[in-house]
């Protein structure tokens, strides 16, 4: 182990109390700098950046299928009220709807899960300054909306680029605690675009912008994607 990194782990409980102490007396920013200028005098740990970058890939997947959801329960919505008015609904209608009511059961079950990864992600996430960093960012309910992840949104056609104010509320009544940025399966966005994007997840989705976390991407120097969305995800500052 290379001596800044053992001086580091050694100084990190008193460094961590102090954090603590900056924070509990209105200092945040003071202490995410303290935590952000530790993490730079790391050594690069793939294992840590790797478990970041995990969590903000999850994090987009679970915004991606509570908008699914999100559609497909108003498409579905629209269908049954529309069953419920006729008695005598075509076989087509009621073969629609459930199969509507099979895909949204499926997407809860796939929901359910990208929360119990996202979970398991962070309870391995190596402890450390960017775990704490990050743990006191999204202590703020507010934080994913920093001025460059709205812009981040509104880059890629989302909400963010409307006054729809989408992304500062929840996406469906179902998911009361969950709010977030666009993806492609945002039903405002599709209306705002006039067509829909056929991905089934970030793979080549024009919404989803693929980051690397190797040491190159880390150290670059300058603001680059990955490094904005590191300020934005960790430090907030």
């Amino acid at each position: 182990m290379p001596l800044k990194d053992y001086l580091a782990k050694a100084l990190d409980p008193l460094l961590q109390r102090f954090e603590d102490r900056l924070e509990q007396g209105g200092h945040l920013r003071q202490a995410q700098q303290l935590r952000r200028k530790q993490q730079n005098w790391r050594s690069y740990e793939s294992q840590t950046w790797e478990h970041f970058r995990s969590y903000v890939k999850d994090q987009w997947k679970l915004r991606f299928l509570i908008q699914r959801e999100a559609h497909l329960q108003l498409k579905h919505d629209t269908l049954f009220q529309q069953l419920d008015k006729s008695a005598s609904a075509s076989a087509t209608l009621v073969t629609e709807t459930e199969s509507l009511q099979n895909t949204l059961q499926d997407l809860n079950r796939r929901i359910w899960t990208v929360e119990r990864d996202m979970h398991t992600v962070w309870s391995n996430f190596p402890d450390g300054p960017l775990k704490r960093a990050m743990s006191a960012n999204c202590r703020n309910s507010d934080w994913y909306l920093s001025e460059w992840l709205q812009a981040d949104c509104a880059g890629v056609g989302g909400c963010c680029a409307r006054g729809c104010g989408c992304c500062m509320r929840a996406r469906s009544s179902k998911r009361s605690d969950h709010r977030g940025h666009c993806t492609s399966e945002c039903t405002c966005c599709e209306e705002a675009r006039g067509f829909k994007l056929k991905f089934l997840g970030s793979a080549g989705n024009p919404m989803a912008i693929d980051f690397g976390v190797k040491k190159e991407d880390i150290n670059r120097p300058g603001n680059s994607y990955t490094k904005c969305l590191i300020n934005a995800y960790v430090w907030g500052l």
